[in-house]
């Protein structure tokens, strides 16, 4: 009984004010922890979507929209765009809850550890899990993939910020006119940039080509597989294994099959419609000094038909003779030269009897439209498909000249008569390429053989002159050698 009692004496009374202090304390230190768990996770998640988000662009996902070959894509570009043209409130509402978690967290460390390890532990945290980390998962490979399924999340988080959000994307809207009330006055690129884009392109895929050519074939299959998608390879794998058709050859790339790669004249058709609305016909009419015309009362007998015929025109300018005809047609002098009346359809002298001696004026001739030296390509090309005409003249005072073609007068020299131009004309500025007929071949062949006759005569004269310098070079030294021997022998005589 003793022994009882004084066990009894060392047993301690905790009284229930204790226990409750001793579960609120946990509770509290849990609370905490959780906080800071909380807080890391959404700087991390706002983090991530701010860069993930953010750095798409609109126009970025209205190609991929438009153009993607794979389809999931599609659906992530359509869905994702709304959010991203948006940008300004998007932008203040994930600043808005990035800003309370920041905040939030030394509140939270504060109440487990000393000031200074809070802010220790705190940048530690935010930078490793809420920056870095974030970022690179974020912005990596799966951006778009990340970005759609965050959508409905960030939805939340747009309607939870509205009001702050509302007010502060409105007035960023005024303050820098972007957003979805301005984007449609906004040009995110002009003529040049595009031109250079296209370029950029085609010069990348050419220099990838060229150092796919000098890969070892592993290396080259390797990159192959890394850069395409496994629903691409799928189909690919696929259509080759249903014709099971061996071939010695090395297939070509698989983007090549899929996407060819621009072809050099692609590049130049598209920097040549681009470059449309900045060129005029100043830039390629032809002047009144190199164009073939005849007057109007130029006798149509077999030499002159022979004449017309020889440069190779479809359609030879009229103007309207001052005096008795020359023998020949195009040796006026300029300002006569400049009264022109329209153009003659040479296919018209097919139907011509020489023996009748029918003057031009005598045969239909077609009415040119007018351009200013000023009209821009796209103006000139839309004018000449209107008409179903390939053919204008180009006059400084084109209402002038209008008026006195309507009239059925020739253009006066009031008018500054320039040159004429082409649809040929128009089509090489696009295609940034002479076109050549059948009469331009005949031509250039000429001149090409010309060139050769010309190359090889020079490479003649060089090849004998230096012959000349050899053979003088080669007798020089046999007339010095006996001189020197003769020299020598006396030398050692003495």
């Amino acid at each position: 009984m003793e022994r009882f009692l004084r066990g009894v004496e060392h047993i301690e009374v905790v009284a229930p004010e204790m226990i409750q202090i001793d579960i609120d304390r946990d509770w509290f230190v849990i609370r905490n922890i959780v906080g800071v768990l909380i807080t890391i996770a959404t700087v991390g998640l706002i983090s991530g979507l701010f860069l993930g988000l953010l750095t798409l662009d609109a126009l970025d996902l209205q190609i991929m929209e438009r153009a993607s070959l794979d389809e999931d894509e599609k659906v992530y570009a359509r869905e994702l765009l709304p959010v991203v043209q948006n940008r300004h409130r998007l932008l203040v509402s994930l600043l808005v809850l990035n800003a309370l978690a920041y905040e939030s967290m030394p509140i939270f460390l504060d109440a487990l550890v000393p000031s200074w390890v809070a802010i220790i532990l705190s940048v530690t945290l935010i930078l490793l899990f809420g920056e870095i980390l974030p970022s690179a998962i974020f912005t990596g490979p799966n951006q778009l993939k990340l970005g759609y399924y965050s959508i409905p999340l960030v939805q939340v988080f747009l309607v939870i910020t509205a009001p702050i959000a509302v007010p502060l994307a409105k007035l960023l809207d005024y303050m820098v006119h972007d957003g979805p009330a301005s984007s449609h006055h906004h040009e995110p690129y002009n003529r040049g940039e595009l031109s250079a884009l296209v370029r950029i392109q085609y010069e990348e895929r050419m220099a990838s080509q060229t150092r796919r050519r000098g890969m070892k074939p592993q290396e080259r299959k390797a990159t192959q597989w890394a850069n395409f998608k496994k629903e691409m390879l799928q189909a690919v794998t696929e259509r080759f294994e249903e014709n099971e058709i061996e071939s010695t050859l090395e297939p070509p790339p698989l983007d090549e099959q899929l996407t060819p790669p621009l072809h050099r004249t692609e590049v130049h058709l598209i920097e040549g419609s681009l470059q449309m609305k900045t060129k005029v016909t100043m830039d390629i009419y032809t002047p009144l000094r190199h164009v073939y015309a005849v007057p109007d009362n130029m006798i149509l007998d077999k030499d002159n038909i022979s004449a017309i015929y020889s440069y190779g025109f479809s359609r030879i300018p009229v103007y309207r003779a001052t005096e008795p005809f020359l023998s020949e047609a195009g040796h006026e002098p300029l300002p006569e030269r400049s009264r022109m009346i329209g153009y003659l359809m040479t296919r018209q002298l097919m139907l011509i009897d020489w023996d009748h001696k029918r003057q031009v004026s005598s045969l239909p001739i077609q009415k040119p439209l007018v351009f200013s030296p000023r009209a821009n390509l796209v103006d000139v090309l839309s004018g000449l498909r209107s008409r179903g005409v390939i053919m204008g003249f180009v006059c400084a005072r084109t209402d002038i000249a209008k008026q006195a073609l309507n009239n059925n007068q020739p253009i006066p020299v009031e008018a500054g008569f320039m040159g004429i131009l082409t649809l040929e004309d128009v089509m090489e500025s696009i295609l940034q390429d002479r076109i050549y007929d059948e009469f331009d071949m005949k031509e250039r062949d000429r001149a090409v053989a010309t060139l050769q006759r010309w190359a090889a005569t020079r490479l003649q004269k060089f090849v004998r002159k230096k012959q000349k310098e050899r053979r003088f070079s080669a007798n020089g030294t046999t007339e010095r050698t006996p001189l020197l021997r003769e020299n020598s022998g006396s030398f050692y005589s003495t």
